[in-house]
């Protein structure tokens, strides 16, 4: 009787011992949770004891934590990216604004401009409100494309064909700014599935952004070829380049490099990032390599068709 007694009292203890435990464990995951709620998303759950409810129950908790610590550092990167495209809005916005608001009150109550100023004063009026028409036409595009409320129609399209018909369209620009314009295509047609639309806008984006930041090198140029099942367009020009430290980020929103807030070239700023969710949408990607005062090119493929 004393030796059941006995196993009897080591069972009991053990079982009060193996309640202590849990009861322990049990108390630690209400810390944590009390420290997750009031922001400390660093603390993990570390087990004791081998317990399998309780060692799925931890692990499901130590995931939540991650899920919320992941949440709240994206949701601390997207605030500091509203404020900077909100600040970079201000700025673009304000410019044009402020030059419009000048030129009018000058028309308005400077009695000693001539017929000539006058009609310069104009023309300037018109073209800033026409650059900035163009800035919040890109802003409404941007968010359209980043909200997925754009419907693609893709197709076989010979782009041995529409290429150089965007490519004439900048004929009077090229003229004007005595570039020579350089086209490689290949004999054969050439097919890809892409939206027309698209790849009209991002033809027309780079192109623009040969013409402004490639001026200097009087040459811009465009070629196809094939890897695989891609297609492959290249656009360069021979300006003096992308720095090196502004190649990650050139096709940000609004990305305030050296040239990107120069006020003698015309952009909104936002083309590049446009163009790179256009060529996405259609399930392409575009890259960029830069030689200073040697060659810029931006790159972009598409399925083959």
């Amino acid at each position: 009787m004393l030796s059941i007694a006995l196993v009897l009292l080591c069972l009991i203890l053990v079982l009060l011992f193996r309640h202590f435990q849990l009861i322990r464990e049990i108390k630690k995951i209400i810390k944590i949770t009390r420290g997750i709620q009031t922001g400390n998303l660093n603390l993990r759950y570390r087990l004791q004891i081998s317990q399998r409810d309780i060692e799925n129950l931890g692990g499901e908790l130590n995931r939540l934590v991650d899920y919320f610590q992941n949440g709240f550092e994206r949701i601390t990167f997207l605030e500091e990216e509203r404020k900077r495209m909100i600040a970079n809005i201000s700025h673009d916005l304000r410019t044009p604004l402020t030059s419009l608001l000048g030129y009018t009150e000058a028309l308005k109550f400077d009695t000693s401009l001539t017929t000539e100023e006058r009609e310069d004063f104009l023309r300037i009026t018109s073209e800033k409100g026409n650059a900035l028409l163009v800035l919040l036409q890109d802003f409404f595009e941007l968010a359209k494309l980043e909200a997925d409320d754009f419907e693609l129609k893709l197709q076989k399209i010979n782009l041995v064909e529409i290429v150089p018909e965007i490519l004439l369209s900048f004929y009077p620009d090229f003229v004007k700014a005595e570039i020579t314009p350089i086209i490689k295509l290949p004999e054969t047609p050439l097919y890809a599935q892409v939206d027309e639309v698209c790849l009209r806008r991002v033809l027309n984006n780079l192109l623009s952004n040969a013409l402004c930041y490639g001026i200097d090198g009087k040459e811009i140029g465009i070629a196809l070829r094939e890897e695989e099942s891609l297609v492959w367009v290249d656009v360069w020009d021979r300006g003096k380049g992308i720095p090196a430290q502004d190649i990650p980020h050139i096709f940000d929103r609004l990305y305030t490099g050296e040239a990107s807030r120069n006020s003698s070239l015309q952009g909104t700023g936002l083309g590049l990032t446009i163009t790179k969710n256009l060529v996405e949408k259609q399930g392409g990607r575009i890259i960029v390599t830069s030689a200073p005062n040697e060659m810029t090119v931006f790159s972009f493929c598409l399925t083959k068709g």
